[in-house]
């Protein structure tokens, strides 16, 4: 996974899932977030690796390094795994 930059990091805590969203748009960064799954009404979220306007997708090697915005970025494949196995309200557990 990948999770917020330094100046935009994560909250931590014990949250829920809000919200899913197949292919969530983001007008304030300009992107797309494949699998969007809210864990908070602040715009946090657990998302595929997002895709810029112009489609280019982030790249993997961005995985394990945190650049988010504050999301948690998970890989092409494992993204789509996750949205199809959980509901909202399945507990997120941030540490």
């Amino acid at each position: 996974v990948s999770t917020g930059k330094y100046s935009m990091p994560t909250p931590k805590g014990n949250f829920a899932i809000c919200n899913k969203i197949r292919r969530a748009y983001s007008s304030s960064h300009n992107l797309w977030m494949p699998y969007w799954m809210a864990f908070t009404w602040m715009g946090h979220g657990i998302h595929e690796l997002p895709e810029w306007a112009g489609g280019i997708k982030e790249g993997e090697s961005h995985l394990g390094i945190p650049v988010s915005h504050g999301c948690v970025r998970l890989g092409v494949g494992p993204a789509e795994r996750v949205y199809n196995w959980v509901d909202i309200g399945t507990p997120v557990v941030v540490h």
